[in-house]
Formats: structure tokens, C-alpha cells, sequence
């Protein structure tokens, strides 16, 4: 696991004990839009663009699997954020329908 998802992991638990559901949903939406961005890499502002204007739509669209992550067991939450991750990342396209981003498990 990357360190910048351990931290964000480290950070959704620790509100997660809190019990702030809302707060945790918030910090998890923050953390992967900020991801996606930083992932554009500054030269793309097309890429930075269309994650700023299509994220909270797409998120919301995966939503279902973002819920099922948080409430998964440690055995289930991979695959879970798998689907999530997949559907979300597949979610942000060019002004031709192509997708941003490809989800790789394995990167």
C-alpha cells in the first residue's frame, strides 16, 4: 500500500472509531478527488478540469460500492474498493467519452 493510502487509510479508522460517518464519507470523497488531480500531473489541466466537474457526479453514481466498502469486513474491503475504484475512475472521461484513468490493483 502507498504511504499517501496508508495515511488516508490511517485517517478514515481513526474516524471511523469516532463514529462520524458523515465526516469519514467526506474525507474519503476529498482524499480520492485530490488523488485523481494529483494523478493528472499539472501539464493536464483538461484531466484537472474534468475531475473537478465530473467527480461528485461519478462518485455519487458508485456510491453503492463506496458504502459497501466502509461497511466491509477486512477480508471483503479489497474487493469492495476494487469496484469502487474501477467504476469511479471509469466515470471521468475526455470530451470523446475516453476514459482519465484505468484502476490497476496491482500499481
Amino acid at each position: 500500500m502507498r504511504p499517501s493510502h496508508k495515511a488516508a487509510a490511517t485517517l478514515l479508522a481513526s474516524l471511523l472509531l469516532t463514529g462520524c460517518d458523515g465526516l469519514i464519507d467526506l474525507a474519503g470523497e476529498k482524499f480520492q478527488k485530490s488523488y485523481l488531480i494529483e494523478t493528472c500531473g499539472e501539464d493536464d489541466p483538461a484531466c484537472i478540469s474534468a475531475v473537478e466537474a465530473q467527480f461528485d457526479a461519478c462518485h455519487a453514481k458508485h456510491k453503492k460500492h463506496w458504502d459497501a466498502y466502509m461497511a466491509a469486513s477486512e477480508k471483503e474491503e479489497d474487493i469492495q474498493l476494487e469496484r469502487y475504484s474501477q467504476g469511479l475512475y471509469e466515470c471521468i472521461v475526455d470530451e470523446n467519452g475516453d476514459p482519465y484513468f484505468y484502476y490497476d490493483p496491482d500499481a
